[in-house]
């Protein structure tokens, strides 16, 4: 359509901000900064569900259960409560690369190809040492201890940049381009790549299996119980293909589209997820004064006790 060619060359032009994000940092660090802060970002999330950060918190007990709280009484020393047992270090580096080449690897036994991470070891290493890092070592005391509208709302940004690229750049335009698809190129094939990369073992891993608790236990995938489909992840993974293709297409596999070019239609997408991740963040930590407050840095007002 003629009326948004001036909106395609806008988003075009903007493309130019994601090689960068592609090139790696230095000729000795073969690493681009889309994998640095993927890893440490998946790293973050995998340490709050080891400490069950995400679990609301336990109301104070005067050891009668009956949920009130007391002062210790004089001459007695409060007992500190122990903290609780997380999972090994290996158990969770494991269901880290997990999630990161499960769908790889399974797309890659389908298609008879063989995984990246059988080629070279240096992506799967870089995501373990840095959740070595930043969750055993004293590094770890610099970080969040639990998610926050604080923490979640700036990190949305390029976490979306991140996920966009996956569901866009990663998977679709391999398919397109190869000399030889391993694929059949179909609409199903096409949108269900992606989403193959980017749910189904995450899903496995964090909810169907409770992997990075001390003791593994089968239950449910979040995204299958009542309403589960209405998560971002659950549904963006197939919506952000799908809109991709249309914008680009038509394309082998995807017989209409608007005929944009491909760095538009991955710019449209980013800008798609960002709206998206931005929401999340808000509807999820934002439903608080106080935590609009922090985020802000608004100093409360101190109340003062009267008599």
């Amino acid at each position: 359509m003629a009326s948004l060619a001036p909106l395609q060359a806008q988003l075009a032009s903007l493309h130019a901000y994601i090689p960068p994000l592609l090139t790696p940092v230095h000729p000795h660090f073969p690493f681009p900064l889309v994998d640095i802060f993927g890893a440490m970002r998946l790293s973050s999330v995998v340490n709050w569900m080891a400490t069950d950060a995400f679990a609301p918190p336990e109301p104070a007990t005067n050891g009668t259960g009956n949920g009130t709280s007391e002062k210790p009484s004089s001459g007695k020393k409060s007992v500190k409560s122990k903290s609780k047992p997380r999972a090994s270090v290996l158990q969770e580096c494991f269901g880290i690369l997990v999630v990161v080449f499960g769908g790889e690897t399974f797309l890659a036994m389908c298609s008879g190809t063989t995984p990246s991470w059988l080629v070279s070891p240096k992506v799967p290493l870089l995501f373990s040492l840095i959740h070595i890092v930043q969750t055993r070592t004293p590094l770890r005391q610099l970080l969040p201890s639990r998610p926050s509208l604080a923490v979640e709302l700036p990190l949305a940004i390029p976490d979306a940049i991140g996920r966009a690229l996956l569901l866009t750049r990663f998977s679709i335009v391999p398919l397109l381009h190869a000399p030889k698809p391993s694929l059949p190129l179909t609409p199903t094939s096409l949108v269900l790549t992606p989403f193959i990369l980017a749910v189904p073992f995450a899903s496995i891993i964090f909810s169907a299996t409770s992997f990075f608790s001390p003791t593994p236990k089968l239950d449910t995938p979040a995204e299958l119980k009542p309403w589960g489909w209405t998560a971002v992840d659950s549904w963006l993974p197939v919506v952000v293909p799908a809109l991709f293709l249309s914008l680009i297409g038509p394309v082998n596999g995807w017989p209409t589209g608007l005929g944009w070019s491909e760095d538009a239609g991955v710019i449209a997408c980013v800008i798609f997820t960002v709206v998206a991740f931005v929401a999340r963040a808000v509807y999820n930590f934002g439903h608080k004064k106080e935590q609009w407050t922090e985020l802000l840095l608004v100093p409360e007002s101190k109340k003062i006790k009267t008599a």
